[in-house]
Parts: C-alpha cells; sequence; structure tokens
C-alpha cells in the first residue's frame, strides 16, 4: 500500500518561511549571520532533526522487537556543509551535506552485542535513514500564480 504524505511551505516575508503538514505549522527561518531573523530552524537541520527522530523511532520499534529494554534514549546528529558547495566523486558541485554524523546514546542493562542488533534493524527499517544514505527520486515543476 502506497501512503502519500503531504506538506507546504509559503513564503511569509524576509527569510521568515511557514511550513504545515497534518495542521502543525512551523517556522523556518534562517540565523542572524546568514542574514536571518533566527525565528525558526532552517530546512537543513530540520532535515537533521528529521534524521534523528526517525533513527530513535526505529530504534525504539527495533528494540521492542528483539526484546530488548530501553531505559534512556537520545541521538546527536551533525551535518558538514561547504559554504558555497563542494565536488563529489563524480566532479559534480553539490550545494547539500557532505556528510552527517548520528551518535546514539542507550541506557540500557543489556550487552553491546544486543544493542548492536538494534543499531543494526533500526538502520535497515529507518525511513528517514534509507532517504539519506540512498538517492531518491525526486520531480519538481512550478505553476505561475
Amino acid at each position: 500500500m502506497v501512503k502519500t504524505l503531504k506538506a507546504q511551505a509559503k513564503w511569509i516575508q524576509g527569510t521568515k518561511l511557514e511550513s504545515e503538514t497534518r495542521r502543525f505549522k512551523l517556522i523556518i527561518d534562517k540565523p542572524l549571520e546568514e542574514n536571518g531573523t533566527n525565528l525558526g530552524p532552517k530546512p537543513a537541520e530540520l532535515s537533521l532533526q528529521a534524521l534523528g527522530g526517525c533513527i530513535l523511532f526505529a530504534y525504539l520499534y527495533a528494540a521492542e522487537k528483539l526484546r530488548v529494554d530501553i531505559e534512556d534514549l537520545k541521538v546527536d546528529l551533525e551535518g558538514e556543509v561547504v559554504s558555497g558547495g563542494w565536488t563529489d566523486e563524480q566532479n559534480k558541485k553539490r550545494p547539500g551535506f557532505k556528510q552527517v554524523r548520528f551518535m546514539v546514546q542507550v541506557k540500557t542493562k543489556n550487552s553491546k552485542g544486543r544493542i548492536e542488533q538494534v543499531h543494526q534493524l533500526a538502520q535497515k527499517v529507518s525511513p528517514m535513514y534509507d532517504n539519506f544514505s540512498h538517492p531518491v527520486k525526486l520531480e519538481g515543476t512550478f505553476s505561475i500564480l
């Protein structure tokens, strides 16, 4: 079964945008040092937050499936961006993340080996992990208002 998720983003003024999905609204902006007004995270930061949330949901799913007790769970993420872009292995100029790293911290009484199993399963079932680690078919069009 295919499920379509929807979102909309709208320019408000200056660098302030508003994004909405399922009636949840979010302000998107740039930081002051990028000539923004710092009213919200920028898109790249939101993508890291989405990845982090998805990884944690996947960990919780994997832990339940593998019957591993987790007492506490958090993930720290960082993404490297290069001002002006960077060149990949195919000699293509890229404006996005050059690298993304994450570290999951788990409080548990289970062994490192059991948590490694959770980690592996979580990476297999996380949609955002998959999106970050494999190309996604993307199409874009426009219309004139």
